[in-house]
């Protein structure tokens, strides 16, 4: 047993021996080659990054015939409104241009604008013979220099993520292999940047919507934390900037004031809240062969709390909030009651 090992042993040390040679070799022919070596690279580091969220397009699987949907654009999207319950006179930002900006009228886009557009057309804005970069702040629904805009994040990483569509709670944008998607929650439930999924409400302490919906620009709007007795929210320009009262004090909505909490009735258990398992499930690849163009989401197989997403050939399968399950008429999980209404 112990010359079996010995052997065992010195075989492997033998191998590493010669793969360590080969390598050094390849090594010293690559840098002799820099142009090939950059391009090798750039391909190798996109590969390390495709294995942690996507399949190749070979991968095996069930092959499904769909209609492809390469010609996707979230802002002419017959499935998703990306204007649907936005007050007139709300401007929403446009995903991966930080310059552009969308104008809302009658729950449709009424114009794509630019910052840069309207600079040319003042030039007490931009000096004409200077470099001059503006961009749209979703926040203070301005244009103003590029340096002092929040812009959206964007989709140019490879890696399944999410972020909140500005002024609602229940849109947000879903990033996969660089390809941004719209996405909408239904039935009163809202978007959770925590797990990258919809959620019920009351896990997610957003009031966007009441913001936006109910939008004047003479009005101030007060509203109270779904998370927190003590914090709450005021509403200007349908925008919502978050409050905290004083210690020990907590939002009354009857004054819409911080008061004593001996004289509000506040029923939030924010202890039980805050210990809810928030994780991002880790990601696996869809067990089926997604088709090579477009954008899809299919039901899964086995499970109706899970669906996939399939980018251009690479597919991934995501999970359901636990109670809600994937409604491919909508393609997003809901409430199972609407499920196919």
């Amino acid at each position: 047993m112990s010359h079996s090992s010995s052997t065992h042993g010195s075989s492997k040390i033998q191998s590493n021996s010669c793969d360590t040679q080969f390598k050094l070799s390849r090594m010293k022919w690559l840098l002799n080659r820099p142009l090939l070596l950059i391009i090798l690279m750039v391909h190798q580091s996109q590969a390390d990054e495709d294995l942690v969220v996507a399949p190749s397009p070979d991968d095996d699987g069930e092959d499904l015939v769909v209609q492809d949907k390469n010609d996707y654009d979230m802002y002419n999207n017959t499935q998703i409104n990306v204007c649907g319950n936005v007050a007139d006179g709300v401007y929403l930002p446009y995903v991966g241009n930080c310059s552009k900006y969308i104008e809302c009228e009658n729950n449709t886009i009424k114009e794509v604008g630019s910052c840069m557009d309207l600079a040319k057309d003042n030039s007490q804005i931009c000096d004409p013979t200077k470099p001059c970069e503006l961009g749209y702040d979703p926040v203070l629904q301005v244009c103003t220099y590029m340096e002092k805009v929040q812009c959206l994040p964007t989709c140019e990483s490879y890696r399944l993520s999410s972020f909140c569509y500005d002024n609602t709670c229940t849109k947000y944008v879903l990033c996969y292999y660089g390809k941004p998607v719209l996405r909408q929650c239904h039935d009163g439930l809202q978007y959770n940047n925590e797990t990258d999924r919809c959620d019920f409400p009351e896990y997610v302490d957003c009031v966007a919507n009441d913001c936006s919906a109910t939008f004047q620009p003479e009005d101030i709007i007060y509203l109270g934390s779904k998370a927190s007795c003590s914090k709450y929210f005021v509403c200007s320009n349908g925008h919502p900037w978050e409050q905290e009262c004083a210690p020990g004090l907590a939002y009354n909505p009857s004054c819409k004031c911080c008061d004593f909490a001996e004289n509000v009735n506040c029923r939030i258990n924010s202890a039980a809240r805050n210990i809810l398992p928030y994780s991002r499930t880790p990601l696996r690849r869809a067990d089926i062969k997604c088709p090579l163009m477009g954008t899809h989401f299919f039901p899964h197989k086995s499970r109706r709390d899970a669906y996939y997403y399939c980018v251009e050939g690479r597919g991934v399968t995501l999970d359901c909030t636990p109670g809600l399950y994937f409604d491919p008429k909508v393609e997003e999980c809901r409430m199972p009651e609407f499920v196919g209404v």
